[in-house]
């Protein structure tokens, strides 16, 4: 008769497999491959990549320069408008702002990455597109449209 061991993680998955440090089952899917050997997760103390791994207080400084740069942004293409700058030259304003926005964010999270910091930086983007469209109506147009996602790619792929 055989002893069958279960994962202490997921309790209906059969396994041979124990930590190294502390004896606990692990299964394949939650055991990590540590230098001396299989760990559990718990003695492996996996943490994110430094770069990755973005705090509390650096997620509010991104969102707070993400909201100011996506109202300046928008000041600025507004203010651009009234004073009869070319359409073409707008969208290209517009596109210059997706830049503009996740560098400002990139630089306010100390140069972090993750997908947080790419729903800020296009979160700024729409609020920035959204007053910009009910403002002018400028982003209605093909090109419009086109320099909006253009603006939203940049901004996102800073991340």
């Amino acid at each position: 008769m055989t002893d069958t061991k279960y994962c202490a993680r997921h309790p209906d998955t059969e396994t041979n497999l124990s930590c190294g440090k502390c004896g606990v089952q692990v299964c394949p899917r939650c055991m990590v491959h540590a230098h001396v050997g299989i760990r559990c997760p718990d003695c492996a103390r996996v943490r994110p990549v430094p770069t990755y791994d973005v705090s509390g207080a650096m997620l509010a400084r991104a969102i707070g320069a993400g909201a100011a740069l996506a109202i300046v942004g928008t000041t600025i293409v507004i203010a651009s408008y009234r004073f009869f700058v070319p359409i073409p030259l707008l969208w290209a304003l517009i596109g210059g702002l997706g830049y503009v926005v996740g560098e400002g964010i990139s630089v306010a999270a100390n140069r972090k990455r993750g997908q947080r910091l790419k729903f800020v930086a296009a979160g700024a983007v729409l609020v920035a597109v959204t007053a910009i469209t009910f403002a002018t109506g400028v982003t209605l147009s093909p090109y419009g449209l086109l320099a909006s996602g253009v603006a939203f790619y940049v901004a996102v792929n800073r991340f």
